[in-house]
């Protein structure tokens, strides 16, 4: 597996508190990389980092110019919430915002791969939790994105839906080799997709 990112000398303060001082870390190709930790340690701060959308720090954070060549930041997230899922818009409008161009074939095979095919013209409302989370990764995939970031994806979800989405992003992730971080504070969760586990 080849370096994805490279975060080094990390410290990332919040007033006077020290989130991170020296911290370091290694995000690798096709891999789960999950944050643990408890609430206030850093870990969606972190994530907003590594997405580029806080860049009050110091420290480097390197992205390899081979694998990311093209590639349009700042990178996709799937949050708890699903707030970034317009209204108004159908399954497939809604997971084609993130490009200008795309082609038919290519927006047929992200909603075959997200299960959402015979939902593309559903609009929000009639979605269950589970496949609005999946309007999100397929927005993830549609861009073509190399790293996908989920901040406590499955947490508003029912346990049933939690486990079955779980196991549909490792498999996505099989099949795609996309890298994915995610944050969570769920034990089982995290040894249900990891491959890798760092404690914050």
């Amino acid at each position: 597996m080849g370096q994805l990112i490279e975060i080094r000398n990390l410290k990332k303060m919040f007033d006077k508190e020290v989130l991170f001082d020296n911290f370091n870390m290694t995000i690798y190709e096709d891999e789960i990389l999950v944050l643990m930790g408890p609430s206030g340690i850093g870990k969606s701060t972190l994530l907003n980092i590594i997405g580029q959308l806080d860049d009050d720090y110091t420290g480097t954070v390197t992205y390899d110019p081979v694998i990311f060549e093209g590639i349009v930041v700042p990178f996709p997230f799937v949050f708890q919430e699903f707030d970034s899922i317009l209204p108004w818009k159908t399954v497939e409008e809604n997971i084609c915002l993130v490009r200008d161009e795309i082609t038919g074939e290519e927006l047929d095979r992200v909603l075959r791969m997200v299960s959402l095919d015979e939902h593309r013209n559903k609009y929000p409302s009639e979605l269950s939790g589970g496949m609005k989370q999946r309007v999100g990764i397929g927005r993830a995939l549609i861009c073509k994105s190399k790293l996908l970031l989920m901040d406590e994806p499955f947490g508003s979800l029912d346990r049933e839906m939690r486990r079955k989405l779980q196991d549909f992003v490792v498999e996505l992730q099989k099949e795609t080799g996309i890298t994915i971080v995610m944050v969570t504070h769920d034990h089982d969760e995290a040894q249900r997709m990891a491959t890798r586990i760092i404690k914050i």
